[in-house]
């Protein structure tokens, strides 16, 4: 577990043991995230704040999800999360804000995030190069437009849809008011 309070600095520290476990070298991450070496050790460093697109390219070419990260870098101690207790992370370029609502450290496979993002945001994700994760979209308020490859959905509260993280896929507010998901990840099972 990664020892500090800010969880900047965990999610720093937690990239650059990742990277470390693979034995990737900042050049092998670039090239298999198309993010640049430069900003790469900087975030590492701590030196610039990534964005949740700038994250999830990260993660692809770690071969993790954006919340297998967040979970990697929560609490372990918990098994009852409470509200107040849930690692909230907002990226600094759109506003979206990321709820890790899961206790981590259970052993289970799977993930809940509650999402918020702002009127006229949009994320772009990379596919997940192994195809090991899939997930599902539950629209709480507001419309979450999703798209993967070709297709395209308008996620209204109740509305719940699941998708495989094996394409790209972006999550777009293109309505006037802030729109509130879960997002459920859970990793398949080997066959």
């Amino acid at each position: 577990m990664i020892e500090t309070d800010n969880i900047e600095d965990r999610i720093a520290a937690r990239l650059k043991l990742r990277r470390e476990e693979l034995a990737l070298s900042l050049a092998d991450l670039a090239e298999r995230s198309g993010v640049s070496k430069a900003m790469i050790s900087r975030i590492e460093r701590r030196e610039a704040s990534p964005t949740a697109a700038l994250l999830g390219r990260l993660c692809a070419g770690l071969d993790i999800t954006l919340s297998g990260l967040m979970a990697a870098v929560e609490d372990k101690s918990l098994v009852l999360l409470t509200a107040a207790a849930q690692p909230v992370w907002r990226d600094p370029e759109t506003g979206f804000e990321r709820r890790a609502v899961t206790p981590a450290g259970t052993g289970s496979s799977v993930e809940i995030v509650q999402a918020t993002l702002p009127a006229g945001a949009k994320i772009d994700y990379p596919a997940l190069p192994s195809g090991a994760y899939d997930q599902h979209i539950l629209g709480v308020s507001g419309v979450l437009r999703f798209s993967s490859g070709d297709d395209h959905f308008d996620i209204a509260a109740g509305d719940c849809l699941h998708c495989a993280l094996d394409q790209p896929h972006v999550f777009a507010n293109e309505t006037t008011e802030p729109c509130r998901y879960l997002v459920i990840i859970a990793r398949r099972k080997a066959r």
